[in-house]
């Protein structure tokens, strides 16, 4: 065949990138990573949701900046205990932005300083990696495309990064509460397209892809909505949770949210589901003023200590996060009236008083509600740091396989299929005796179209890298033959 005579025409399904900055450096070195541990029996670590950003909008009902708001909270609600985490919350996809942009794990590291600057070396990022900015109107990315592998290369690139980061992190994937009515990209019961099967396939796709790329120092929490013993009270929320279990092996600990719209034994399902299942209890949120909630004002400190009971006298509740987030601006049932706000702090904090209405903060509730929690997390048994376990993080060596290539006229069509560690892929030709000859590197496509002249006979062969960019080994090679006219 006469030299130039191969031409790469079309890489199909994506296009050629060149590997990131992270990926030219080569997979790191870190042989092991911190895991995550459940605590000693009798504890359970506490952690917060809290506004991390600064803002003046009123809506938010706090215009201080997040250092003080954080001291105050620590000194007046917390018993001067620093949480053992704060949640950081970060979605996958931008739906609403033009092109529906992935969102890199590098764009909640300035969230993620802001925690570790309180929470220190001995306290864990708690990931809140969701879906919630998907729905049925912007029809952003569901389970669905995660279980088909649409997402694949934003996850080993996220996962890559996790890893890379090198600190324990509990994440929470999707959404909690997916049992429910009200998460249109994780839910059956919001979005009729998608099945369980769908959820706990994708879910376990993630899970293998971040052990392919060695991001070990991740646990994983599957939170549930809590419901009530009797179904009629929560139609919506779906009580058959185990059709949502992606398996034992693939959740660390078994969670589930409670406000004070029900009691504290709404837990009692979830926390039996995780003890048979010989997993840690994770109560992902719990919180008074819910908007939908019964529970009267002069009742919030009783449902607040009986909270605090169950999880004391239940052992296997090994985590605790309060819900302390102004989410009066998602409210629909009950609106906020500015006029009824009263004010603390020389004018920078309001809240309206007596009122449930999405205002989680324990500062809404008052002095006394303030006092409540900071008496009952004072407890040696609620801690402020974690401990972990050192676990293998070697990067799983990608593979890929050649199919038999198919040809029309002088084109024709090579394709291959990776293992989950594979990112790229650097295709290699062999002219009948002639040396070898890499002809395309760092494909990110699984298919490549080369045109020939009538009579040419070669070998094809793929070599795939993994997302650090490191190669593997060549595939074995397929013969290729262009018909004679």
């Amino acid at each position: 065949m006469k030299r130039g005579a191969l031409l790469a025409l079309v890489v199909l399904s994506a296009a050629v990138l060149l590997p990131s900055a992270v990926a030219e450096q080569g997979a790191s070195s870190a042989a092991t990573l911190p895991r995550l541990v459940p605590p000693s029996d009798g504890q359970a670590y506490f952690g917060f949701t809290f506004r991390l950003f600064d803002g003046s909008n009123h809506v938010w009902g706090d215009d201080r900046p997040f250092a003080e708001r954080i001291r105050d909270s620590i000194e007046i609600e917390l018993a001067g205990k620093t949480p053992a985490f704060i949640k950081v919350w970060t979605p996958w996809q931008r739906p609403d932005q033009r092109g529906k942009p992935y969102v890199p794990f590098g764009d909640a590291l300035a969230d993620i300083a802001r925690v570790r600057g309180v929470v220190g070396e001995q306290g864990l990022l708690h990931l809140d990696w969701n879906l919630t900015l998907s729905n049925g109107a912007n029809e952003g990315i569901s389970v669905r495309e995660i279980r088909q592998g649409r997402t694949d290369a934003y996850i080993r690139a996220y996962a890559r990064d996790v890893r890379e980061y090198g600190k324990p992190v509990l994440l929470t994937l999707f959404n909690g509460e997916f049992n429910a009515d009200w998460w249109w990209a994780v839910s059956p019961r919001a979005n009729g397209r998608l099945t369980t099967a769908d959820f706990v396939q994708a879910w376990r796709r993630v899970v293998d892809i971040f052990r392919a790329v060695g991001a070990t120092n991740v646990s994983w929490a599957w939170v549930v909505n809590g419901y009530p013993a009797d179904p009629s009270q929560q139609p919506q929320i779906d009580r058959d949770i185990g059709a949502y279990y992606p398996g034992d092996d693939y959740v660390d600990w078994v969670g589930a949210d409670v406000y004070d719209v029900g009691t504290p034994n709404w837990l009692d399902g979830p926390y039996a589901f995780a003890v048979a299942h010989s997993k840690p209890v994770w109560i992902g949120e719990f919180a008074i003023r819910h908007e939908w909630s019964s529970t009267a004002p002069s009742q919030w400190g009783a449902w607040l200590k009986a909270t605090f009971d169950y999880f004391e006298s239940h052992p296997a509740v090994r985590a605790i996060s309060y819900f302390n987030y102004n989410n009066r601006e998602g409210a629909g049932h009950v609106k906020w009236d500015p006029n009824r706000d009263v004010y603390l702090y020389d004018g920078h904090v309001r809240y309206t008083p007596d009122l449930n209405d999405h205002d989680h903060r324990l500062l809404a509730g008052g002095p006394e509600i303030r006092a409540t929690f900071a008496r009952r997390i004072a407890s040696g048994r609620y801690l402020s740091t974690v401990s972990t376990e050192a676990v293998d993080a070697q990067p799983q060596p990608p593979t890929a396989a050649l199919m038999k290539p198919t040809v029309r006229g002088l084109t024709a069509t090579v394709r291959w299929q990776g293992n989950l560690a594979a990112d790229a892929y650097d295709l290699a030709i062999r002219p009948r005796s002639r040396a070898w000859r890499t002809v395309a590197e760092h494909l990110t496509a699984s298919s490549y179209r080369l045109k020939g002249e009538a009579g040419d006979r070669m070998l094809v062969r793929v070599r795939p890298r993994d997302v650090f960019g490191s190669p593997g080994s060549w595939s074995a090679s397929r013969p290729l033959i262009f018909p004679r006219r």
